[in-house]
């Protein structure tokens, strides 16, 4: 039987929620949040509640996936960004939070010239947005440097991505910023914590921020959107653990474009033969064993400085995020 309530999430007093209760738990249809399932014991939320309704919405805008709302996986800031599927914009990155409004309107976008309708009281999660207010902000921002442009529509408001918005999100003729991307596998039982606790932290620890590939596997092509964040990346880290096809096709891509990539993997794999491709064995590996990430963490910090040299980045490591 469908109903309509108060999302457990946004807790949006302008919207009601779908929701459909079955054997399992509760599926919601959030105008704000997306779609996802809860259990029957609702999970308790310690974070805050607009970068939940950020994770659960661009995990259905980039998987297509209904989200699993699974006791205590809004704990804590540590493990909110395990679980999101693009990197959590600190609250003033203002550019950070305009591209997530732009990749949207990319995902969306059938044909260049195609305008995209956009409610802005409903839509503000996409870019990990308080509300309406700074969702429009965010919006000015864009236009303001031609990457998209307002279509008038009928009672809605629409917009467009323009021929220099296409070129910015191809990453051509963008400036390096310091980011460094994160190849990796995302379905193997340690990927979560690999990702939050030890590479996340190790590049944020040197003084750059950290980019995550997304959660998607590739078969034949490479995301146009990765493209560009290698494209914008002053370096790659590579984890080859499990043999991941995507990871060594985006660290083979940084290279071909002249940056420098740092390789990690397993312990384990490396010690067995096979367990990591013969064209990376030659390369200094920055091996980890599970539980260790903090350690991790340190020397990859130490490997990132003596390559490329120390970030500028103000990022905060999850371990500082988690003490505020």
């Amino acid at each position: 039987m469908t109903k309509l309530q108060m999302c457990s999430v946004c807790k949006s007093p302008h919207f009601q929620c779908k929701v459909d209760t079955t054997e399992r738990g509760r599926l919601f249809d959030c105008p704000v949040c997306g779609k996802y399932a809860e259990t029957l014991c609702s999970p308790e939320i310690r974070v805050p509640y607009y970068l939940c309704s950020g994770v659960i919405r661009n995990h259905y805008s980039s998987t297509g996936e209904t989200f699993e709302l699974k006791r205590g996986i809004f704990d804590s800031m540590n493990k909110l960004m395990a679980a999101s599927p693009v990197a959590i914009p600190d609250d003033m990155d203002i550019p950070a939070k305009a591209d997530l409004i732009l990749r949207y309107l990319r995902n969306e976008t059938t044909y260049p010239g195609q305008q995209i309708r956009m409610e802005t009281d409903r839509d503000y999660a996409i870019a990990f947005c308080r509300n309406q207010e700074e969702f429009s902000f965010c919006i000015a921002y864009l236009q303001k440097r031609r990457l998209v442009e307002h279509k008038d529509i009928p009672g809605s408001l629409a917009y467009q991505i323009t021929a220099e918005g296409w070129a910015y999100l191809k990453g051509v003729g963008i400036e390096t910023e310091d980011q460094g991307f994160i190849a990796m596998a995302f379905r193997l039982d340690e990927s979560d914590e690999l990702f939050a606790k030890g590479l996340y932290v190790g590049i944020a620890k040197a003084g750059y921020d950290p980019m995550r590939s997304g959660s998607k596997e590739h078969n034949n092509r490479i995301d146009d959107q990765i493209m560009a964040d290698i494209r914008r990346s002053r370096f790659a880290v590579a984890d080859l653990t499990g043999k991941n096809a995507g990871a060594y096709f985006e660290a083979g891509f940084a290279l071909g474009l002249g940056k420098p990539v740092i390789w990690t993997c397993k312990q384990s794999e490396i010690d067995v033969h096979g367990g990591v491709h013969f064209d990376t064995r030659q390369y200094n590996i920055v091996p980890w064993a599970p539980g260790e990430y903090a350690d991790l963490a340190d020397r990859l910090a130490v490997r990132i400085e003596a390559t490329i040299g120390r970030g500028s980045s103000l990022t905060q490591s999850t371990d500082t995020a988690l003490e505020n």
